[in-house]
């Protein structure tokens, strides 16, 4: 019988709130009971983790990461994508999707098979590994996020240029056979002749249609959402801005409730304000914290590259030579800090943003996302003061601890 972990002490975080001094009693990979710490601590725990002092969260799931700590998903290795998956468990992140960007298409296809070869490993109940059927020791591969290739090339922001495409449905099956049914997200210019027949395709396959890179005007939109169009790539970036007679994609984005919002909350890509007004738009259930991160978060100002292309970071900011914002080197855990600030909303709310409202987006609500009986103990402990990150368990195995030993100190029994 696997032994039982109780993480006790902290506060609980929920999709409606906080709950102080609570436990949260972990068997093998799932969470088997919450409440006061007293009465877990009945249950007999083998062992505990003291989460006092912490915020006991929902593990992030950052659906849009192109790379980190030097790698990238289009180096399609499995070292790549384990480096990727080990980083941003540090930074809370449970589970991710490798975002595949638009270069040539048999780039992208030798992307697109690596992720999903490491999602496939990832989803096995059981290997060699591990017990709980883990790859590496980091964040889950949940699935892949495909950024292309039917964009729109006025709008292609840090996209290759010769790896763009028109719609075609043949191009799009042999994108999906690769992606062997990991593919849980495409971004698409719907505005394009023949996109909204594509769109249409995804939402029969069960992709979530993305519109991003995209000059798309606000009727475009609503074709769209008829279509089965459920989702805005980075809001803001890579696509029409708004205007009170052309209210175009960001328009269509805050008035539209059948779509999601993700938002690069890093005071570089969107100004504090425009953050502010997609939660008070969208709501915590329709607004998502990714990072569309590249392989310099983690690292320093320096030269780096994205989908062969030279980058400079500076001060944080990745840039192409031309100036173009080229990813992020933003973190899930700084997205949560920089929404509570920038947004002014509370916690809980932000936190929904990066766990709960993606779990939903990609079809896992049932197992990830929040903190109760019978759901995966992909959990994180933030710090109740920094909101950095104190440990990251991950299927119920602790894959980032920072350097203090929690484990059974002083918690009465």
């Amino acid at each position: 019988m696997d032994s039982t972990l109780l993480i006790a002490g902290g506060t609980v975080i929920s999709t409606s709130g906080m709950s102080a001094d609570t436990g949260v009693l972990v068997r093998g990979s799932r969470i088997v009971g919450t409440g006061p710490t007293r009465d877990m601590l009945m249950r007999s725990p083998d062992s505990i983790m003291d989460a006092r002092g912490a915020f006991v969260a929902p593990g992030f799931i950052d659906i849009h990461i192109h790379g980190a700590a030097g790698s990238d998903t289009m180096d399609a290795t499995p070292s790549a994508l384990a480096r990727m998956a080990e980083f941003v468990s540090s930074h809370g992140v449970t589970g991710f999707l490798p975002t595949v960007m638009s270069p040539p298409i048999e780039q992208m296809l030798a992307a697109t098979r690596a992720a999903a070869q490491a999602a496939r490993v990832d989803a096995q109940p059981h290997n060699a590994c591990s017990r709980h059927g883990r790859t590496q020791a980091g964040a889950q591969i949940l699935g892949i996020n495909v950024e292309g290739p039917f964009l729109n090339p006025e709008f292609k922001g840090a996209q290759p240029e010769e790896g763009i495409a028109s719609p075609d449905p043949a191009i799009l099956k042999r994108i999906l056979e690769a992606g062997g049914g990991h593919v849980r997200v495409m971004t698409i210019a719907p505005e394009m002749p023949g996109a909204v027949d594509i769109v249409r395709e995804l939402a029969a396959q069960g992709v979530l249609a993305s519109v991003g890179h995209s000059g798309a005007s606000y009727d475009d939109i609503q074709s769209a959402i008829e279509a089965g169009l459920r989702h805005v790539t980075h809001t803001y970036n890579g696509m029409r801005g708004l205007h009170h007679r052309q209210p175009g994609v960001v328009g269509a984005a805050l008035v539209h409730s059948e779509l999601t919002c993700e938002v690069i909350a890093d005071g570089i890509h969107v100004h504090p304000a425009a953050v502010k007004l997609v939660a008070r738009a969208k709501g915590l259930g329709g607004t998502v914290l990714m990072t569309d991160a590249m392989r310099a978060a983690g690292l320093p100002d320096g030269h780096y590259e994205l989908g062969g292309q030279h980058v400079i970071v500076t001060s944080g900011a990745a840039r192409l030579d031309t100036g173009v914002l080229a990813g992020s080197t933003l973190t899930a855990d700084a997205a949560v800090r920089n929404m509570v600030e920038f947004a002014g909303i509370p916690l809980y709310a932000a936190i929904s943003m990066a766990s709960s409202t993606p779990a939903r987006l990609i079809g896992l609500s049932g197992r990830k996302g929040r903190i109760e009986p019978e759901m995966d103990a992909d959990i994180v402990l933030l710090d109740a003061e920094t909101l950095q990150v104190r440990a990251t368990l991950v299927m119920g195995e602790a894959v980032y601890e920072r350097k203090q030993d929690n484990r059974d100190r002083s918690v009465d029994r």
